[in-house]
């Protein structure tokens, strides 16, 4: 995914029943900038477990992107000059691509 001139990409996978645990990596030019790694141990007693995962994975995956765009991952805070000055910061096309998605729950 494109973010202030940048190539990312954000991958969600889940280790099964044997592993229980859902792994999120960003990438930047192949390197892996962050890992994130949850359990979902918890939940596989539940009937609906499957479920359930695939909606920890939805919500991981998400995360990572919402900390991204709020500058988080990269030092950089978005929109910070245009606070300071007092301004509202129109988001970018990418920006408001990501926010859609996000708020889609795709």
């Amino acid at each position: 995914m494109p973010y202030k001139g940048k190539m990312y990409h954000v991958q969600t996978e889940d280790g099964g029943a044997r592993n229980p645990v859902l792994t999120t990596l960003l990438y930047q030019k192949g390197e892996i900038l962050l890992s994130e790694k949850t359990s979902y141990a918890d939940v596989l007693v539940d009937d609906d477990w499957k479920e359930k995962v695939l909606e920890r994975m939805k919500e991981q995956h998400r995360g990572i992107i919402k900390k991204l765009m709020a500058g988080q991952l990269s030092g950089e805070q978005a929109g910070e000059e245009a606070a300071a000055s007092g301004e509202k910061r129109e988001l970018t096309l990418e920006e408001t691509i990501i926010e859609y998605i996000i708020g889609a729950g795709v």
